[in-house]
């Protein structure tokens, strides 16, 4: 078994269905272990914030009008955009609840990764990472209720140039997205990481184009 990424050698395969004690998606190996290490991290620097997380999975979507015309240099600033637009939009929120009273505040933490579908576009999957008692669930898309998936939208459309439509989120959220994770509960953290893993995973991931596959935050 190859131990680097064939088209990467800068990348390392990992073959065990366990990673650092934590258990990993084994349909979806092999996987990169420079980013199981990075999830590893990321959600251990959450649980150094805060004593509770929310942990959410989710996958915007790029309708195919838009997908069709996009070029590579597009893909490369879109995740800044968006991320800068989420950060920002979860900043003014928090802001504006403090003027009536004090609310929690939270970093936005995140891991993503870009991928090639069968169909050969691009598309993105996200693990976002908050401070649970800033959010404590994710709220459904298309609500008429301002909630943190509404602000995920808002944040994909401004990413991608257009005007907010509330009644066509453009994000997949995927079954059983949400993982509370408690500081210090082993059994927490490991259902989020597993679930993460699959992001990690070496098969359609394209490197050439000068477009990072995976990324996760920094600070």
């Amino acid at each position: 078994m190859p131990q680097r990424h064939p088209s990467n050698s800068n990348l390392h395969l990992h073959y065990n269905n366990s990673y650092n004690g934590l258990g990993v998606q084994m349909e979806s190996l092999p996987m990169v272990a420079e980013y199981l290490e990075a999830l590893h991290a990321t959600l251990q620097k959450a649980m150094s914030d805060y004593p509770r997380v929310m942990a959410f999975r989710v996958d915007p979507v790029i309708p195919t009008v838009i997908s069709d015309r996009m070029t590579s240099e597009d893909h490369k600033l879109l995740i800044k955009r968006f991320i800068a637009s989420l950060k920002a939009i979860i900043k003014h929120d928090r802001t504006r609840k403090c003027r009536s009273s004090w609310v929690p505040d939270t970093k936005v933490r995140y891991v993503w990764c870009r991928e090639v579908g069968t169909n050969g576009k691009l598309h993105y999957h996200f693990f976002l990472i908050l401070n649970r008692d800033a959010y404590h669930m994710p709220g459904r898309a298309c609500s008429p209720n301002e909630n943190l998936s509404n602000r995920i939208s808002r944040a994909w459309y401004s990413a991608l140039g257009v005007e907010w439509n509330p009644e066509d989120p453009w994000i997949h959220v995927p079954a059983n997205p949400v993982y509370w994770v408690d500081r210090g509960n082993v059994g927490h953290f490991q259902k989020a990481f597993y679930r993460a893993s699959y992001m990690c995973k070496a098969d359609t991931k394209h490197y050439g184009l000068g477009l990072r596959a995976f990324d996760t935050s920094r600070d």
